[in-house]
């Protein structure tokens, strides 16, 4: 497999180290290394925008499980799935891992507004 490069912002750029096509979910697995030396780590709507325009895949289809970024490094490494279709992508994720993705989680223990 070639080096795919992905471009989140003009601070954050990236390399897609690992893909793996699980056949079984329906679902391609990714781990992507982002750099983004002197910025703060990308959120997960930047990832998601991101990895859509350079893979060719619909925002709503992808789920970013997991960011760990280094204390002061400004490197990450992100485990993305990416799914065929959106009823797959309900059955096998958490609800709480989608909302926090679409930004729709509420937080614990306070009243709204």
């Amino acid at each position: 497999m070639s080096e795919v490069k992905v471009r989140i912002s003009d601070k954050v750029e990236g390399v897609v180290e690992l893909e793996m096509d699980n056949k079984v979910i329906g679902r391609k697995e990714l781990v992507v290394t982002l750099f983004h030396i002197g910025a703060s780590t990308p959120s997960r709507k930047e990832i998601i925008d991101g990895l859509s325009k350079v893979l060719n895949a619909k925002t709503d289809r992808i789920v970013v499980r997991r960011i760990d970024t280094s204390y002061g490094a400004g490197v990450s490494k992100v485990r993305v799935n990416m799914y065929e279709d959106g009823q797959k992508l309900k059955l096998y994720e958490y609800k709480h891992v989608l909302d926090r993705d679409a930004g729709t989680k509420q937080k614990k223990g306070g009243k709204s507004g």
